[in-house]
């Protein structure tokens, strides 16, 4: 659960600040912006059928460590990029997205009981919004100190991700 809060923080720092710091600080034209969001879709498309058959086979433990590393490539492909690499990185997103996600609700259905998994749900996406609201100040605050800030914290924050992940998330018997 916490890395699933960690991620939403996480992608909060910098899903606050991407469009202005592509426009302004790489210098991604505005009318070239929205195309960005097309490789992501079509990615979150094709990937999420084989991500949930990877969850199901492999369990939950590999791509919840996957989901941070694939963030830290993101991120590093964007703080630096022009306009091809983050379209790469773009999708590199979505996978996050799916790797975790897929992974915490399959965690979470086989840890949780069934008649309690509506109030933890609830109490997952509680916090996990506020923790998105929180990383949408700080990711405006950290860009108008240094712009790749955000970013650069974002990636700081999938170590401890994948800590939590090798040292706190045990595989369920069954899924």
């Amino acid at each position: 659960f916490v890395i699933q809060i960690l991620t939403m923080l996480s992608i909060a720092l910098i899903n606050v600040i991407n469009a202005v710091y592509a426009v302004n600080v790489l210098g991604i034209s505005k009318e070239e912006w929205w195309l960005v969001y097309i490789p992501l879709l079509l990615t979150m498309v094709v990937v999420s059928l084989p991500v949930g058959k990877m969850v199901d086979k492999i369990g939950t433990r590999v791509p919840l460590i996957l989901g941070p590393v694939t963030l830290a490539v993101a991120l590093l492909l964007f703080v630096n990029g022009n306009f091809s690499t983050i379209m790469v990185s773009m999708c590199l997103l979505g996978i996050v997205h799916l790797l975790v996600m897929s992974s915490a609700m399959t965690l979470s259905a086989g840890l949780v009981e069934p008649k309690n998994r509506g109030k933890v749900r609830g109490f997952i996406n509680f916090v996990g919004y506020i923790s998105t609201g929180l990383g949408m100040l700080l990711g405006n605050y950290f860009y108008n100190l240094i712009p790749q800030l955000p970013f650069y914290v974002t990636i700081g924050l999938t170590a401890p991700m994948i800590l939590i992940v090798l040292l706190g998330v045990q595989q369920p018997k069954s899924h």
